[in-house]
């Protein structure tokens, strides 16, 4: 489960700034902020010894759902799907994510993913040995090429830990 989470994180990192930016008087198109995935980007984790990878995303929405097959380094590694489900308890979009790997494992258990004003957050649970771990990748817009993300876990059920971080920012 653990090996799926890393594309399912890079990916989550490449998002759009806001879901705001739709007209008020309608209801938003839920699939107008995923749009903003498909492209480049380059993702710089704060480790000293790692260098940039390059991730491009192939998305298209095919009906009901939106899916977005990623490359990281010019290797595909993830097909993720989308599928949204209204508003949150917290009134942003709220979707249902799942991920496919190019291997043919198996998925784990759908993910959510809210998006609220300019946080969007995936969230998913996850097994460390016998308990279940809540994990989260939270991501913060300064504009829509610019991107800080922060993956996180809970194992005590009460407090986020850290455990990866970085910026990305849109290939030109």
């Amino acid at each position: 489960m653990k090996i799926m989470r890393l594309p399912l994180a890079l990916l989550c990192c490449a998002s759009f700034l806001t879901a705001s930016s739709h007209a008020s008087t309608a209801d938003p198109d839920p699939y107008e902020p995923l749009k903003l995935y498909d492209g480049g980007w380059q993702v710089k984790v704060t480790l000293p010894e790692k260098k940039p990878d390059h991730l491009m995303n192939h998305c298209a929405r095919t009906g009901t759902f939106f899916s977005c097959e990623q490359e990281v380094n010019g290797k595909t590694t993830a097909l993720v799907i989308f599928l949204p489900m209204g508003k949150s308890d917290s009134g942003g979009l709220e979707y249902r994510t799942l991920v496919a790997l190019p291997d043919a494992g198996k998925p784990g258990d759908w993910g959510r993913l809210v998006i609220d004003g300019n946080t969007w957050t995936y969230s998913w649970t996850e097994k460390n040995g016998e308990k279940i771990v809540a994990a989260r990748n939270v991501n913060h817009f300064k504009d829509k090429d610019h991107i800080h993300f922060e993956l996180q876990r809970m194992e005590d059920g009460a407090n986020w830990k850290t455990e990866m971080a970085g910026d990305e920012e849109r290939a030109k």
